[in-house]
């Protein structure tokens, strides 16, 4: 008897946090003007998105081909979904907690773009390769 009581609080708790974790997502994603990366001395392309509120702000990043990226992923109070954050072309997926920072490095060896979302695919974003 207890095992399906623990059975029935998992998928509960597992069907609340889904249901509550992206459902702070109001609008569509819309392309907000694109933010070039900061660069240092080092050439390292520097830039940073803030996940709160169902989005990623910026959700358009422009780069340079050829130097290297570092994207820090910052975790706003309503994460949502967005706790999980998947670089799928990369091959990478990081998770954020609100009020901490997850860091992706690469290096993009040629133009076009990298998507990035949500660990549900319902926040997006990209990295735009010139």
């Amino acid at each position: 008897m207890s095992m399906r009581l623990c059975v029935f609080v998992v998928i509960a708790t597992i069907l609340g946090i889904a249901a509550n974790g992206c459902s702070t997502k109001a609008e569509t994603s819309q392309t907000e003007n694109p933010k070039p990366m900061t660069n240092t001395t080092e050439e390292i392309q520097k830039a940073t998105v803030t996940i709160d509120g169902g989005k990623y702000t910026p959700n358009v990043i422009t780069v340079d081909r050829g130097k290297p990226v570092e994207l820090t992923f910052k975790g706003g109070q309503e994460l949502g979904c967005g706790g999980t954050v998947v670089f799928k072309s990369l091959n990478q997926s990081k998770e954020v907690e609100s009020g901490k920072s997850v860091t992706f490095a690469f290096t993009p060896d040629q133009a076009g773009e990298i998507p990035f979302t949500c660990g549900m695919e319902m926040y997006d974003g990209k990295v735009v390769v010139k």
